[in-house]
């Protein structure tokens, strides 16, 4: 069901629009784009120029919260309607879909086009997905579940060429190292694991075939049960996958069947997706223009400083005791290091080639 909208600008009109589009959306046993000029924002950043309206914007977000709709990331502009004078301008105009149509169409989007005569931008709805080249790294935790998996790193780290005199490159370097070798064995491991579970279902089948005919004995009633089992660990660490992709808490959450999952998964996915970039006023959405864009934008950030530098008086009325200067520079001690490391969550990354304090606690920390 698509509905395009021209709300009025009364408060008692709007909120008997909502009420009115919140009985239909939810009678509707289907999905639902609803579209237009909506003449509500939903945050302060939406208006520039005139008063944010706070009890509007709340009834606004409890319709919305209500029907289960999620709004479209809009790409260009950040306001759809300007007063002549420029100096007024509002956010009014929106896309809003139903949750499951995210999952029928991840990769859905809008973008604001040209006003040119009208104080409107119109507003274009699409389905569109741009290439930005490989994935970085990421460390997963459920692969430290996976048999072999500890074994391999271990074998790998130990195995690693260690060139550089320097602790710190030296460390990136073997995980530099480890990185490129964990890929090949993930994926490795892929196609192994779709291997197993084509034959685990087909064992299942062949044992309930000799139970259901009565004839089955305790050796095929244990093989059952162990077979089941590897299925539910397979099933379990495929979980944990998804579960760490979607950052949500998978017993309280549902599992990765439910419409909930998906729509959650699929919204991160939406919301972090890069569509474009303004340059210089322009909209861009060719992958090469945004990655030069943020190269430049970085390599601005972090060049060499010019030449003319503020210079510092480094006469200090007040200064650290001997004591205090010795004990800032003295060794740190395996236990320190290993008290910093324990006191992270698993999700928090110390920065070196993506790996997450998940893959450090099992296998680097014990290694100092």
């Amino acid at each position: 069901m698509i509905i395009a909208v021209y709300a009025p600008h009364d408060p008692r009109d709007k909120r008997m629009l909502w009420d009115y589009l919140a009985h239909v959306i939810n009678q509707w046993q289907g999905e639902v784009v609803i579209m237009g000029d909506f003449n509500e924002v939903r945050v302060k950043s939406d208006r520039f120029g005139t008063n944010f309206n706070v009890l509007g914007a709340n009834i606004f977000n409890s319709f919305i919260n209500s029907t289960g709709l999620e709004e479209v990331h809009l790409g260009g502009s950040a306001f759809t309607w300007c007063h002549k004078s420029a100096t007024k301008m509002s956010k009014l105009d929106r896309f809003f879909v139903s949750n499951n149509l995210l999952n029928i169409f991840p990769h859905i989007s809008g973008i604001t086009l040209d006003r040119f005569l009208s104080d409107h931008r119109p507003i274009l709805l699409r389905e569109s997905a741009h290439d930005y080249g490989p994935v970085p790294f990421r460390f997963f935790h459920h692969w430290i579940h996976l048999e072999g998996f500890n074994d391999f790193v271990t074998s790998t780290w130990n195995s690693a060429p260690s060139v550089d005199s320097n602790g710190m490159r030296n460390l990136a370097g073997k995980l530099k190292f480890l990185k490129a070798h964990i890929k090949i064995w993930i994926k490795d491991n892929k196609s192994e694991t779709v291997s197993t579970i084509a034959n685990l279902k087909k064992e299942l089948n062949q044992l309930d075939a000799v139970i259901d005919k009565g004839t089955g004995t305790e050796v095929e009633a244990e093989k059952r049960m162990e077979v089941l089992a590897a299925l539910r660990n397979i099933d379990h660490i495929h979980s944990m996958d998804l579960a760490q992709k979607a950052k949500i808490k998978w017993s309280i959450e549902g599992d990765e069947n439910s419409n909930f999952f998906h729509g959650i998964l699929n919204k991160k996915r939406n919301q972090m997706n890069i569509r474009g970039i303004t340059i210089d006023g322009v909209w861009k959405e060719q992958p090469n223009d945004v990655k030069q864009e943020f190269l430049s934008h970085f390599q601005d950030r972090f060049a060499k400083p010019s030449e003319r530098r503020a210079n510092i008086d480094m006469r200090f009325p007040k200064t650290i005791s001997e004591d205090q200067s010795q004990d800032l520079e003295r060794e740190v001690s395996k236990q320190e290091i290993k008290t910093a490391v324990w006191g992270c969550g698993t999700d928090k990354s110390p920065g070196p080639d993506g790996f997450s304090f998940g893959f450090y606690y099992p296998h680097l920390c014990p290694v100092y």
